[in-house]
């Protein structure tokens, strides 16, 4: 049953690594969609293999479902953590691999000092890929998306067909000479080729995704507001770099309001951005609905496009669609929207910890869950070092990580 989501699971990692100090060894707790490890390591990066077949062993009980309903795991040391997706963190325990972990880790560090987010750039890649692979089977087999074929020497060749009269731009080599084997063409110290033999290949160019971006504006929290402001801005430069068309909605007040169609000029979109106002009710299955109504009135547009919806937000749903209407039941119907019109998804989930009810919402909904936990992150291992710092008696040391610690604060902000 999706609640309201207006919960949060509050400070786990930090009541984990204090209700499981080190001596306890590798312990493994699950709530809600979430799987948290207790490592007995200063640092997540310095898990051994002996550890992971630890974990490995502990993991027996969980496996079974684990992939099917749990979508983020949070492996705990005593001075950081780090978050990985499930399916991830159980490949590296299987194949006793802690590459991940690191990966994992520089990319929160690269987050911080770049604003750049790497993770959910590879997640929009991969998204786009297999939305691609799609639109490629459809051509092969004659759908809508022929339009897309282009002959040149630019994009992915696709297939290939008999040159025009004029000539041939891009020679498919290999379909050329079976075309003139196929007519019996005679072979002695070389292939006799005639004109008609020749064919022309095919590619598929990419042009960019559409990207409907719904920005919960609706939050009062700063901290929830820096995570969105780093997240947005890190989209655009993809979008940027990728040549999306991007159309912005805030989801605040009494409804969702539409505030930018589809265009690819992102400059303006960055622009309408930073004027953005926040603070006030939550109406998220009004952004939610707003979100695909944008799809849905560019169809002829889209039809043949790579569609991605992007929810930045809290998970908080105070108002419903229409006066008078119940929350709780417009959110349980809001994941069919999706698979309706075909439409791929991201929840970015802002919270400090994860909520519950964006994991299940995502779940149900086929979309790709993705929980940024950059600023918590330096937030929890800046502050530990500070408290070391302190509790040996180091003045000198205690003022360095003082200082890193609000440095890394300001940079966090200004990204």
């Amino acid at each position: 049953m999706i609640g309201s989501g207006s919960g949060d699971e509050g400070g786990r990692v930090e009541d984990f690594r204090f209700l499981l100090p080190r001596q306890y060894g590798y312990e493994i707790s699950r709530e809600q969609h979430a799987l948290y490890v207790r490592v007995p390591c200063a640092m997540v990066t310095e898990v051994p293999p002996e550890g992971l077949r630890q974990i490995d062993r502990n993991l027996e009980r969980w496996v079974p479902d684990l992939r099917e309903h749990t979508l983020t795991t949070f492996l705990i040391a005593d001075k950081d953590f780090v978050e990985l997706e499930t399916g991830r963190f159980l490949a590296l325990v299987k194949d006793r691999n802690a590459a991940p972990i690191q990966e994992a880790v520089n990319d929160l560090m690269q987050r911080i000092e770049t604003g750049r987010d790497i993770k959910l750039r590879r997640i929009l890649n991969e998204l786009s890929a297999d939305r691609e692979g799609e639109l490629l089977s459809s051509i092969r087999h004659g759908g809508k998306a022929s339009r897309r074929l282009v002959v040149g020497r630019r994009g992915r060749v696709v297939s290939y067909r008999s040159a025009p009269p004029e000539g041939a731009q891009d020679i498919a080599i290999i379909p050329t000479v079976r075309a003139a084997i196929r007519r019996g063409a005679r072979v002695t110290n070389r292939l006799e080729i005639q004109k008609q033999d020749i064919q022309e290949n095919i590619r598929y160019a990419r042009i960019g995704s559409y990207l409907g971006l719904v920005v919960d504006t609706s939050t009062y929290d700063e901290e929830s507001r820096e995570q969105m402001e780093a997240i947005v801005h890190s989209l655009f430069l993809d979008a940027y770099e990728r040549r999306d068309r991007v159309a912005l909605i805030y989801s605040r007040g009494d409804r969702a309001q539409i505030v930018s169609d589809f265009t690819s000029d992102l400059e303006v979109v960055r622009e309408t951005f930073q004027r953005a106002e926040w603070g006030g009710l939550s109406p998220f299955a009004s952004g939610v609905m707003e979100g695909a109504k944008l799809f849905l009135l560019r169809l002829a547009d889209t039809i043949d496009a790579v569609k991605i919806l992007i929810l930045v937000t809290t998970g908080k749903a105070n108002v419903p669609m229409v006066q008078g209407g119940n929350v709780r039941r417009e959110l349980e119907m809001l994941p069919r929207t999706f698979a309706a019109i075909n439409l791929s998804a991201i929840v970015i989930d802002v919270t400090t910890h994860g909520s519950p009810y964006l994991r299940e919402f995502a779940t149900l909904s086929g979309a790709h869950y993705y929980h940024p936990s950059t600023v918590r992150y330096h937030k929890v291992t800046l502050a530990n070092e500070m408290l070391n710092a302190f509790e040996s008696g180091e003045r000198d040391r205690s003022a360095q990580v003082g200082k890193a610690f609000l440095d890394r604060l300001r940079t966090t902000q200004g990204s």
